[in-house]
């Protein structure tokens, strides 16, 4: 389409405004901060331009994968090659505490794949008896190997690496214990994998449990990963296997060393391992399965700190043979580094805020330069906003859904305030995740943690009801700059609200869950 066309060169365009204007503002900036004579007032100030050098790069990220995106949408296609003979897969499916009534249906779903040359392997890592055994018995019964590992050492990932000697295929496809498969899913993936250069490929991933508000609402956020990353990442051959769904040779998961065990995002840190050996990773713009949205809030922002805590992990541990690979070219080296860098650059809306917050009570002015009048300091948060949300209404639009989209589009609300305020949540996981602490290599490590939450939803409700009151007192002064710094905070305040309080409800309330 033509308006996609001109929507690509011109988010194009914007991301390279950006990345041409980093260099210049930082400099232009730090001029002007230091020609100040108060400590304390350059302290502030310079701390937060490093917050915001971080958000100007998630802003260039973020246009860069809508151009990319808008470039695929309008030429994708799957391809059309069949295998004369077909090859053999051997689908995994991990397990770890999935209620067996959730787990039939998975196994059910493979067992009707429409094709015929493929086996299943269930690896069990459950220490529930009852699990267990109704599980083994219904792969018995149905001609599935069945391992049950007696330790969750390495969580996922070593669940996996567990039974990767027993694979007779040569392909793998990883499948989550909750993700119905669609029946074409292994014709689909045999097609894609015909290029010898490809390591692995992704399929879309849909969720079949989005009728409550909430669910439908953070639907959004995977809706965004493979609309908009995923599909931007095909040209470039980088794109990141998301822990489902996904195919693999078997000879590039052996030159890996298997799944990665090192990471809380195992899916993660194996792309990129396998992107660091000159292996491409493509997108396959189909729906290969319908999962499961995590079924409350706690839920979510348990594996959002899981999440975060593994990219932080990562850009510690990658970031050295990133650079150094001599396979990547420096465009997918800068890619890869800001792809993990998403959650960090997430969490500095909070410091972004509070230093608002800080210079509001200490009478400290924003010091850059103006455009038209306009402080260029309040730029980079208006310019994530929009990007945020341009790619979310994309994601909506190029998403398969029975709802009507300008009904998807209202969810943007709960969505945006849910994530905002999840932030606060997060800081722990990126904190342990740069130190190297809870990784599956400490034997008192853990998967999805359970936060402390009443605690921290107190903590936060009181952080914002503090900066609401301080942007309040900002609003009564005079100075003209000092009340739009005010506004910001009492903006990031109200923000923030929504995700602490749907917690308490939760954790005091105790609502049913459904499976």
């Amino acid at each position: 389409m033509w308006l996609n066309r001109i929507l690509s060169w011109l988010t194009l365009l914007i991301s390279l405004i950006i990345a041409c204007f980093i260099p210049f503002y930082t400099a232009t900036s730090i001029m002007l901060i230091l020609s100040s004579k108060e400590l304390l007032g350059i302290t502030l100030n310079l701390f937060l331009l490093f917050i915001e050098e971080i958000g100007f790069l998630y802003a260039f990220y973020l246009f860069y994968m809508i151009s990319g995106a808008l470039t695929f949408h309008q030429q994708s296609t799957i391809p059309s090659y069949t295998f004369t003979n077909k090859p053999h897969f051997t689908v995994i499916v991990p397990s770890h505490g999935t209620p067996f009534s959730i787990l039939r249906k998975t196994l059910e779903g493979v067992i009707k794949l429409d094709y015929t040359n493929f086996d299943i392997i269930v690896s069990d890592n459950w220490q529930d008896s009852l699990v267990t055994q109704q599980l083994k018995e219904f792969c018995n019964h149905n001609q599935i190997q069945f391992y049950h590992k007696k330790d969750s050492r390495g969580f996922k990932a070593g669940n996996i690496n567990a039974v990767l000697e027993k694979v007779s295929g040569e392909f793998v496809v990883i499948l989550d214990s909750d993700h119905i498969p669609v029946p074409n899913l292994l014709t689909e993936f045999s097609k894609a994998m015909i290029n010898e250069n490809i390591g692995y490929v992704q399929a879309k991933v849909a969720y079949r449990n989005t009728k409550k508000l909430y669910q439908a609402a953070n639907s959004i956020l995977y809706s965004q990963f493979y609309e908009i990353i995923e599909a931007a990442k095909d040209s470039r051959g980088v794109v990141l296997f998301n822990g489902t769904t996904g195919c693999f040779r078997k000879k590039v998961l052996l030159e890996a060393n298997g799944f990665s065990e090192e990471t809380l995002i195992e899916d993660i840190d194996t792309s990129i391992k396998i992107l660091s050996n000159g292996h491409q990773g493509r997108y396959l713009n189909f729906i290969g399965s319908y999962g499961l949205v995590p079924e409350s809030a706690k839920k979510q922002v348990s594996q959002l700190w899981r999440w975060t805590h593994g990219a932080c992990t990562i850009m510690r541990l990658r970031t050295r043979s990133i650079l150094t690979s001599s396979n990547l070219g420096w465009n997918k080296k800068f890619e890869l580094l800001l792809n993990v860098f998403a959650f960090f650059a997430g969490i500095c809306t909070i410091f972004f805020v509070c230093t608002l917050a800080m210079m509001v009570v200490t009478n400290i002015p924003l010091i850059r330069g103006e455009l038209f009048g306009i402080n260029l300091g309040l730029i980079m948060p208006t310019l994530v906003g929009i990007a945020y949300v341009f790619a979310a209404i994309l994601a909506i639009f190029w998403e398969s859904r029975e709802q009507h989209f300008f009904v998807r589009v209202l969810y943007l609300i709960p969505f945006l305030l849910f994530s905002l305020g999840a932030f606060l949540f997060l800081i722990s996981g990126m904190i342990e995740g740069f130190l190297l602490k809870n990784t599956p290599t400490s034997e008192k490590s853990i998967w999805n943690r359970n936060l402390p939450l009443i605690r921290n939803s107190i903590l936060v409700l009181c952080l914002c009801g503090l900066l609401f009151g301080i942007g309040f007192l900002g609003m009564t002064q005079s100075n003209e700059d000092q009340m739009i710094l005010a506004s910001y905070v009492i903006g990031g305040a109200v923000g923030w609200i929504l995700a602490p309080l749907m917690l308490l409800k939760e954790e005091l309330f105790s609502p049913k869950i459904d499976e």
